[in-house]
């Protein structure tokens, strides 16, 4: 008799923990289902390749970043085994909140000085928010030719600090369908304060970048950026590129092969002359390191 009690007693017992637990799994399932969090690592850089991507530093993260280009010229003139030209970049991000990012840079092509403001206005979420939304407004300065510059300000033929100046304004709308796959488009708008070709004041362009994952920490990215007014003389092409991104801790290599030697957004959206292709120095190999510091 009291081996049948303590059964009964123990099969009572089980079934009331059994009932408890799957109580207790269906709540967290329940918060799990109904939490909502934001999506993280978007792209896992500042860039894509040549371009803005839509991630900011974190608060008081500086980002130091080395950028090169090698190309060669065309095979009557080449005179290099590797490499004929070198252009080069060298900047600093800084973000000053997790939405906030601030970055100054010197090219060594053009003397160009550039700096820029982004802002992250949106984040995607799981529910909620589609897709992440970021505000970049960059501006430029470089040494012009005045010799090819057909406005100038006074009558002597030489450009004021204004007259040198560019600015670029990009809505970047970013989405990550899963793990592996990102893909970002940019409404783009350029404005010179001084027109070197004739029509080329304001333009407006198109940007779409994507990052697919490989690896643990190996990605292919590619960008391709269509202009909607391009000037007539002289021929522009769509600035694009090709590259992989390789994540190493807090520095981040990323190798890419594109048409175009510039860095600042003015010039290689809306200025690009070459074609794609290995013909006639229309190539270019890029390297880009980053590294993170936490200040």
């Amino acid at each position: 008799m009291k081996t049948k009690v303590f059964y009964l007693l123990a099969f009572t017992l089980g079934c009331i923990s059994q009932i408890h637990s799957q109580n207790l799994l269906d709540q967290l399932n329940r918060v799990e289902t109904d939490s909502v969090f934001e999506v993280a690592a978007t792209f896992k850089a500042t860039r894509i390749s040549i371009g803005h991507s839509v991630e900011t530093r974190k608060k008081n993260v500086l980002e130091i970043s080395a950028m090169t280009r090698y190309w060669n010229t065309s095979a009557e003139t080449s005179n290099s085994f590797v490499a004929d030209k070198m252009s080069a970049r060298f900047g600093l991000d800084y973000g000053i909140s997790d939405r906030l990012t601030f970055g100054l840079g010197w090219s060594t092509q053009g003397n160009v000085w550039d700096g820029f403001l982004k802002y992250r206005l949106l984040r995607q979420q799981n529910k909620g928010n589609f897709a992440s939304i970021t505000l970049l407004q960059t501006a430029t300065h470089r040494d012009i030719d005045v010799a090819s510059s057909n406005i100038y300000n006074d009558g002597s033929g030489s450009l004021n600090f204004g007259d040198k100046l560019a600015f670029t304004t990009q809505v970047l709308i970013a989405r990550k369908f899963s793990r592996n796959f990102s893909l970002q488009i940019a409404p783009t708008y350029v404005h010179r304060n001084t027109s070197i070709f004739q029509g080329d004041r304001d333009q407006y362009a198109l940007g779409i970048g994507g990052r697919y994952k490989v690896g643990r920490h190996v990605s292919v990215v590619s960008e391709y950026y269509y202009v909607i007014n391009p000037v007539d003389n002289p021929n522009t092409n769509g600035p694009f590129s090709l590259g992989v991104n390789w994540e190493l801790s807090d520095l981040m290599l990323q190798f890419k092969m594109t048409n175009n030697g510039a860095f600042v957004e003015d010039t290689f959206i809306t200025k690009t002359r070459n074609n794609f292709n290995f013909r006639d120095g229309n190539f270019y190999f890029g390297f880009h390191a980053t590294f993170f510091l936490q200040l």
